[in-house]
């Protein structure tokens, strides 16, 4: 697929940071996502001992939930990984990852954060501008105050907004376990990005291999059936 190349990556911490303050404003918080037939998973592990980062991209076929495409990258990082600046060191793996797809996908999700502050310029904002394409974020989300008042029903959820802007959210995706954040990345907005997460995430995988490509870290999201009488839709539609 292909890619933009909007900035150097070897730059200090301070460029960093300002390429990220420019490059946010490009961000389309608007819906743009139209008809889609793939769906990449962007996953990325850092290795803190040897200081080696892995990214793994599978392109998955809706709707059946196919993994069509499946690549993975390591080699070691240049620079560790820095506070308010991790895409710098997330992304160049990612985008070489993303380079061997064979199709193009119609969105993307990262692990990691999109617009949520501080630096409202995660993983999945930078790699939505360097592909231009619709790109959300799902990370996990600690305990606290507001996942312990959010609903225990698949498909639950609590929008969260910083000066006026609906950035992310905290969804219920399978009733043991915790919430997920999942926040705007770039041209698509929160209740698309929602949607589609209910519907890469199905109640039943019996696929140990599937799953896995729907883990934010540190928890381990491993699904299993669930009693529901509610479509993925229809729990976006009854949460808003």
């Amino acid at each position: 697929m292909k890619i933009h190349q909007l900035h150097p990556w070897q730059v200090t911490q301070p460029q960093a940071e300002a390429i990220q303050k420019y490059l946010r404003e490009w961000i389309v918080t608007d819906n743009q996502v139209r008809t889609v037939r793939f769906i990449a998973r962007a996953q990325f592990a850092y290795n803190q001992h040897n200081g080696c980062g892995s990214a793994k991209v599978s392109l998955l076929s809706l709707p059946d939930l196919k993994i069509v495409e499946q690549y993975v990258l390591s080699e070691k990082l240049s620079d560790p990984l820095a506070p308010n600046v991790f895409s710098f060191c997330k992304a160049p793996l990612i985008v070489k990852t993303l380079q061997q797809l064979q199709r193009t996908p119609d969105l993307i999700i990262c692990d990691g954060r999109g617009l949520i502050p501080p630096t409202r310029f995660g993983i999945a904002s930078h790699i939505g501008l360097l592909t231009n394409t619709p790109t959300f974020g799902i990370r996990s989300a600690p305990p606290g105050e507001i996942s312990q008042r959010l609903g225990k029903n698949r498909g639950a959820w609590f929008p969260l907004k910083t000066d006026n802007l609906y950035h992310s959210a905290l969804l219920r995706v399978c009733s043991p376990l915790p919430p997920v954040y999942i926040s705007i990345g770039h041209r698509i907005d929160l209740k698309t990005a929602l949607k589609y997460t209910l519907l890469c995430i199905p109640e039943t995988i019996d696929n140990a291999r599937l799953s896995a490509l729907y883990c934010p870290q540190p928890f381990g999201l491993v699904l299993t059936k669930q009693p529901s009488d509610t479509s993925a839709a229809t729990a976006i539609q009854q949460s808003a």
